[in-house]
């Protein structure tokens, strides 16, 4: 038996927590047959693709799910986040119209790892909209960055066990890219497609391509992937909603006396909330993606087995983003001080919902960015058969994820004096009206110029020996060490020019809204004013350390030592069969958090070391009570590392939005235990699983938030950048992690796949394949210093997939619908106590033609329904907005 086909079942074995594994033994031989027939997996189609899912979720210990590509370099869909989706208990968040994190058993990204080719990795990219997060230094990985096309399987590992990394209290998942000894001889394979965005109303290419050969004992593989896409996201949003007070002459003696008398004289949490800025806005964005990945695969001899795996990325975001608000010099953004005058209001509740003014000043904003990452990885991984029941892997790892946008430029412009009115009564957002014609240029003048730079960078370097020994019993014990290096840094800059009025400074160069949006309105053009201000030397896109955001600037570097063992069993007991494992991972992580924080008399660098450890014991059982029934019980401890802008060294002072958020590098790490359970039962034509966890947390991170003066905060008056609009007495809220209360996630997930062959004709072509997962749990967040009861960020108590499809040899069609109940993504800001994401459902179609055994042509669509992404803060919209529908026709070619 060549070594590369037996340590594939060993590693498919490890992968999945098999025990049956081949060796010399006899009783060995006679019981590994489900390995083999893993190994046997060939999928063609969609309902291939599920059915051989379902056999190696069958064959699994732990709790784990798989999903096969189609057919060589064809994923069943575009993008890996939507993929996952399929899966009970996975829920994924949208950006750019495409999925692009996941949250796994009613926990959010940060508590889920993932691994290509079994390294750890994390990809960093960013959301044009602000009110997503904007540049971000998470622990989140951005599955929107490979295509899916670069895979041939992911695993979802739901339950822990020793062998896989600590990290993931939701679960680990696992990426892999093809090698050559997957095929036999020469493969190969090429797709095109065009995808056309109606919203964008334009058509870009898709391209994917793989070849595969084997000489003997050498193997080579190279893959590659391509596009380009113009999306766009167009809307309505505000900054936030926030408390607020007017001046007593910023009140029209028109307001009702009640109306007028509480915004004028409530204090405290008798204030009317707000909604800041108010802006009808749209975001196009020319998303251009490209991944290689490659493999060169050596049988040295017929006991050792090399193989070198790359694989490199590129995503690149050109964006430009529009928006026309209320944040003029006299604006409508928080506290009511300045000229402008309310004639008319409306509250209900604790809102204001209709607010009418003269002498308002607006303000447009015309932002231009350009933004790439560039990741690679590069991993050597060694393969021996020591003895006959002996077996080691060796791999040596290296990846690195670079975020760089140098261009993130902003030109305001402001139109004074104007009567403006913005209503909410009976709308989901904000109707604004306005006095003048906001198309005309002549209404507009040069108001503000912003240029920002930022740069995020990840690598890890990962050294892991992993052993597996054959005892003559049939058992066997796995155990190993994994040395883990991984460093982030980054840096935000920012600078700033108010223009005025005056002959000395040049005027803007005007053009109306080119992308599509709700209303048209005027807008400087961002290059072309650009130019001519830098011509001034008073602004310009260079800016070095001088330049840096306080707050932003901070490094982090963890190292872990891990050691395992596992103990793989397999018992008869009458006519079932008990298999399973009983292992332990100990580890221990030495952080260093350093950055600048404010002393009171300046900036100071500060460096902060932290050490700890832990060990985490798992149980995984399976009960084979037929074979057709299965049964499973996991037991186990894991944990979840902190944010990295958790453990920041530093804070950080938003101006405009009036926070203040700073970082707390002594935070523990969760630790949670968790219990799983299911039901499974594996037929020919039907499969059905029903399953039940529960994870309980001994303590939960949450924002800390409390509002008080600027001048309280402790942070010198420098850091507000001269903003007209904001001093000593204007109101921060403050934010900081702390360790707070307990969490518990508690679900059920129910899976059902059915080919309806038992239907009369031409129906038995028929299948259906549908999950749902019902989740609840509770946290504390805390909010001006009073405790709430929520459920914790990224649960959503009810989420649900539908797949309906019909396929035949010749051709084949599927419709499916997702859904997700809303979820939180943490505590709100400006007073609020949460934000999050309301319910959504997505409509996505594919359909394929066989031409011959080779050529296959295909048709898709993706958001059908033109769903809306409506994010809010506690009941109150903060943004609005929908991306269209997507359409790709291609056609594939296999050789």
């Amino acid at each position: 038996m060549r070594l590369a086909t037996k340590i594939n079942k060993i590693t498919l074995a490890m992968f999945f927590g098999l025990t049956t594994l081949p060796c010399a033994t006899t009783q060995a031989s006679e019981t590994h047959s489900t390995v083999n027939d893993i190994e046997k997996i060939e999928v063609k189609g969609y309902r291939s693709s599920l059915k051989e899912s379902a056999a190696l979720k069958k064959a699994s210990d732990n709790v784990t799910e798989s999903i096969l590509a189609e057919d060589i370099a064809n994923f069943p869909d575009l993008n890996l986040a939507e993929s996952l989706q399929r899966i009970s208990g996975v829920t994924i968040s949208r950006d750019s119209g495409e999925g692009r994190q996941i949250a796994l058993r009613g926990l959010g990204p940060n508590f889920t790892r993932t691994r290509v080719n079994g390294m750890e990795a994390l990809f960093t990219t960013d959301s044009g909209i602000d009110q997503r997060g904007s540049a971000s230094r998470t622990r989140n990985f951005d599955f929107s960055v490979f295509a899916s096309e670069l895979f041939n399987r992911i695993d979802v590992h739901k339950s822990y066990e020793a062998s896989l990394d600590e990290g993931g209290i939701a679960g680990t998942v696992d990426l892999h890219t093809a090698q050559p000894f997957d095929y036999d001889g020469f493969k190969g394979a090429i797709t095109a497609k065009a995808i056309h965005n109606d919203l964008a109303d334009n058509t870009g290419p898709r391209f994917a391509g793989l070849l595969s050969n084997t000489w003997g004992d050498v193997g080579a593989l190279i893959s590659a992937a391509y596009s380009k896409v113009d999306t766009i996201e167009r809307g309505y949003h505000v900054w936030s909603w926030r408390q607020a007070s007017f001046g007593q002459d910023n009140v029209a003696s028109s307001v009702d006396d009640n109306i007028a008398d509480r915004l004028i004289n409530a204090e405290g949490n008798e204030r009317v909330f707000i909604p800041r800025a108010n802006n009808i806005a749209s975001w196009f964005n020319e998303r251009e993606r490209l991944g290689i990945t490659g493999s060169l695969q050596w049988q040295a001899s017929p006991t050792t087995l090399w193989s070198l795996d790359g694989l490199y990325g590129q995503l690149s975001n050109d964006r430009i983003e529009n928006q026309i608000s209320t944040a003029g010099t006299n604006a409508f953004t928080g506290d009511v001080t300045g000229e402008q005058l309310l004639v008319d209001a409306a509250i209900q509740e604790d809102d204001l919902v209709f607010a009418s003014f003269e002498n308002l000043d607006l303000r447009t904003e015309s932002k231009v960015s350009y933004g790439e990452t560039d990741f690679y990885q590069v991993s050597l991984n060694g393969e021996f058969e020591v003895t006959d029941n002996l077996l080691s892997t060796l791999m040596f790892g290296r990846s690195n994820s670079n975020f760089d946008q140098p261009i993130h430029d902003k030109i305001f412009a402001e139109a004074t004096g104007h009567a403006f009115s913005v209503d909410w009564r009976n709308s989901p957002y904000g109707q604004n009206t306005y006095d003048f014609d906001i198309s005309d240029f002549d209404e507009w003048m040069l108001m503000r110029s912003d240029v920002r730079e930022d740069n995020i960078e990840n690598s890890f370097n990962i050294m892991s020996s992993d052993w597996h020994y054959m005892l003559a019993s049939g058992d066997s014990i796995d155990f190993g060490v994994q040395f883990k290096n991984y460093e982030s840094s980054g840096y935000e800059r920012r600078d700033r020019e108010d223009w005025e009025d005056d002959e000395t400074d040049p005027a803007a160069v005007f053009q109306l809204t080119t992308i599509p949006i709700l209303r048209p309105y005027a807008i400087a053009n961002n290059t072309a004013t650009f130019d001519l201000l830098e011509a001034t030397g008073r602004i310009s896109r260079e800016l070095d350390s001088t330049f840096n955001r306080p707050g932003t600037v901070y490094d982090i570097e963890e190292e872990t030592l891990a050691l395992y063992t596992k103990y793989n069993f397999n018992r008869e007991i009458g006519d079932m069969v008990l298999r399973g494992n009983l292992g332990v991972r100990w580890y221990q992580t030495e952080q260093t958090s350093t950055g600048e924080v404010n002393t009171g008399e300046g900036l100071d660098e500060v460096v902060f070391d932290n050490s700890y450890d832990d060990f985490l014991p798992s149980l995984n059982l399976a009960l084979d009570i037929s074979d057709q029934w299965v049964a499973r019980f996991s037991a186990n401890r894991n944990i979840s590392r902190p944010s990295l802008n958790q453990l920041r060294a530093a804070g950080q002072v938003g101006v405009a939005d009036t926070f203040i958020s700073s970082g707390n590098p002594n935070l523990e790490r969760f630790v949670a235990d968790s219990i799983d359970t299911s039901l499974e039962y594996y037929a020919e034509s039907l499969r059905v699983s029903v399953g039940a966890f529960y994870k309980d947390m001994d303590s939960f991170i949450v924002e800390q938030s409390n509002t008080m003066p600027y001048s309280e905060t402790g942070y010198p008056l420098s850091f507000l950048d001269f903003d007209p609009r904001v001093n000593a007495q204007t109101e921060f809220t403050v934010n900081q992690p702390i360790n707070g209360d307990s969490a518990k996630v508690r679900g059920i997930e129910i899976a059902f796949q059915a080919d309806l062959t038992f239907l009369p004709g031409a129906l038995k072509n028929m299948g259906v394949a549908t999950n749902v997962t019902f989740a609840d749990g509770e946290t504390t967040l805390f909010n001006e210093g009073e405790a709430f009861k929520v459920t914790p960020p990224g649960l959503s108590e009810l989420a649900y997939n539908v797949t309906v499809f019909y396929e035949t040899e010749r051709w084949g069609v599927r419709t499916s619908l997702a859904y997700r109940d809303e979820y939180i993504t943490g505590e709100g800001a400006s007073q609020n106590i949460v934000e999050g994401f309301d319910d959504t459902t997505f409509l996505d179609f594919k359909a394929f033609y066989n031409v011959s055994e080779s050529f296959q042509i295909t048709f898709e669509g993706n958001n059908l329904t033109d769903e809306r992404i409506r994010q809010f803060q506690d009941n109150r919209t903060q943004s609005y907005s929908t991306s269209g529908r997507n359409f790709i026709v291609g056609a594939s070619y296999q050789f």
